[in-house]
């Protein structure tokens, strides 16, 4: 039966004080906490009585939110489309390319998302004739809301990496300082690296001298697997960034000298592409048999996994496929 401007029905809340549908609500479904119920309908409320006003003001108040991250996100992509005119020929670099790509599948979920929105929006606007108690269509409310104003923010934060992809797109001196910073977090990464595999060094040192437990074998045999993965990781990494340098060399204008700072970052990159190799060389020196027969073949398989991935590399499926792989606590 139609709930009929929400007066009628087992769950029948407008014109009750708000403690009295509180209760109701609650009595309805004890799975509920009273204070996020309370939360909720302090939205519909006035004058400490729950209003079929108070319940259109919620549609009304939720229509503008939403309407806001819509006019976000069509700002967003307006600013896309000029960014992908601004690369014009360069969009084929892969470093643009790449870049793009990412604002793209931003944008298109954001789009999708909001339009999803509205249509939740529509199907509560007309309470009223809607069989659904009325709490129900308020808490449907507050979520449009509160999506709609994540919607908002991450339109504003594409808007503002599509502003700093200008920047980077049209000045050369930005995208070096970029590739150096991208240089200084691989040698962090690898600083990283290096601690672990010192510490599986260590480790099995004092093994040696006080003659460790199976089950500090095991977390040992752990964490060298653990490293070797990382280390695999890094070699990807060094990859990327390798291929990052050869794009902006692409990029750079004819003006541009190799005394620029890109010659320098890919002496640094030699540099850190024969750190990786030692590092992966040490962590053969510590394998034992018994660590290679129990983790070799995903050792393999890791690197037949990480092979699919090409410059430029989506790093977030890589920490992912890192986290899969990984056995215990690598933190």
């Amino acid at each position: 039966m139609a709930q009929q401007d929400g007066t009628t029905g087992p769950e029948r809340i407008v014109g009750l004080s708000k403690s009295a549908a509180v209760e109701r609500v609650v009595d309805a479904d004890e799975s509920r906490d009273p204070d996020t119920v309370r939360a909720v309908l302090d939205h519909v409320t006035e004058d400490g009585t729950v209003t079929a006003d108070g319940v259109d003001s919620a549609v009304t108040d939720t229509s503008m939110i939403l309407s806001t991250a819509e006019t976000r996100v069509e700002l967003a992509s307006i600013d896309l489309d000029d960014a992908r005119e601004a690369a014009g020929d360069d969009a084929a670099v892969g470093a643009v390319r790449s870049r793009l790509d990412v604002f793209e599948a931003k944008v298109s979920n954001a789009t999708e998302r909001v339009e999803s929105l509205g249509e939740e929006l529509q199907g509560l606007s007309d309470w009223r004739d809607d069989p659904r108690p009325v709490y129900d269509i308020v808490l449907g409310l507050r979520e449009v809301a509160s999506e709609s104003q994540a919607l908002t923010t991450h339109a504003d934060n594409v808007q503002l990496d599509i502003e700093e992809f200008d920047r980077w797109l049209s000045n050369h001196d930005v995208r070096g300082r970029g590739l150096d910073g991208d240089v200084a977090a691989l040698e962090q990464s690898l600083d990283g690296l290096a601690d672990r595999v010192a510490a599986v060094a260590d480790a099995e040192g004092s093994e040696d001298d006080a003659g460790g437990s199976e089950d500090a074998g095991d977390e040992r045999a752990a964490e060298w697997y653990n490293a070797a993965l990382r280390a695999r990781v890094s070699d990807l990494l060094v990859e990327d960034v390798r291929a990052e340098l050869a794009d902006l060399r692409k990029l750079a204008p004819e003006s541009a000298a190799e005394s620029d700072g890109l010659g320098d970052a890919a002496a640094e990159l030699d540099d850190l592409d024969a750190r990786v190799e030692r590092l992966r060389g040490r962590l053969d020196d510590l394998a034992r048999p018994s660590w290679t027969d129990e983790y070799g073949a995903r050792i393999e398989s890791f690197e037949a996994t990480l092979a699919a991935f090409e410059p430029p590399v989506s790093w977030g499926e890589v920490q992912a496929e890192l986290d899969d792989a990984r056995v215990g606590s690598d933190e």
